[in-house]
């Protein structure tokens, strides 16, 4: 039994058990992945694996990826050194991804647009992108009732990814007191700020909806239909 659980674990993972040890930084980047854009456009997702392909890992990228993100649809394999990089059938590197200090992993900021590569939930498409954000939104506990009315807005000082906010009636005295009246992207996340300096950081949880990534209890924005 002992000597099937090799076996095993590199089918789950996709490699050759028998093969050279995986190292640990590649098994941590096996799977399916999102790649967006800054700019709000659908994205698209390519599964990463832990099986050799000459001197790289073979990658396989969604069918979207043709027409949404030609370089990530030419992507055949892919390796690791400081972030996930992509290489096409010729070997030449298509895309280049970096970790900062938030630990997500997007590209330079020198070729816009900017490339995200996330573990997205299912349904989430894109990367938040501020204009899109304009409209009318709620503030609730995961599939409860609405907390509190969001209006959401581009204010005539506000930087391009920033935007105005202003809450409705009712609402929750536990949001009203969060006093929000601002909201920026920042990266992937979808950041809203109130008075005295409050703030609650959220990531895309559907194709119109954030949810809270902080501690404390569950909280998710959702678009008014």
């Amino acid at each position: 039994m002992r000597r099937l659980l090799p076996v095993a674990l590199g089918l789950v993972l996709g490699f050759d058990a028998g093969a050279a040890p995986v190292p640990s930084y590649i098994k941590d980047s096996v799977g399916e992945w999102l790649v967006a854009t800054d700019d709000g456009k659908p994205g698209c997702r390519i599964a990463l694996t832990a099986r050799r392909t000459g001197r790289n890992w073979d990658a396989t990228p969604a069918a979207e990826c043709a027409t949404r993100l030609p370089a990530v649809g030419r992507a055949v394999s892919w390796n690791y050194d400081a972030g996930v990089r992509l290489f096409g059938r010729d070997g030449k590197a298509l895309l280049a991804f970096g970790e900062d200090e938030t630990t997500i992993m997007k590209t330079g900021f020198e070729t816009p647009p900017v490339h995200f590569m996330v573990r997205a939930p299912a349904g989430v498409e894109r990367a938040p992108y501020a204009p899109a954000l304009v409209g009318a939104w709620v503030l609730r506990r995961p599939g409860g009732p609405p907390l509190c009315p969001l209006a959401v807005s581009k204010g005539p000082k506000d930087e391009a990814t920033e935007l105005t906010v202003k809450t409705g009636a009712p609402c929750d005295p536990a949001v009203a007191r969060l006093r929000l009246d601002g909201a920026r992207v920042e990266d992937f996340k979808l950041m809203l700020y109130g008075k005295p300096e409050t703030a609650l950081g959220l990531e895309p949880s559907g194709p119109e909806s954030y949810a809270k990534t902080d501690g404390g209890k569950p909280l998710e924005m959702v678009r008014v239909p």
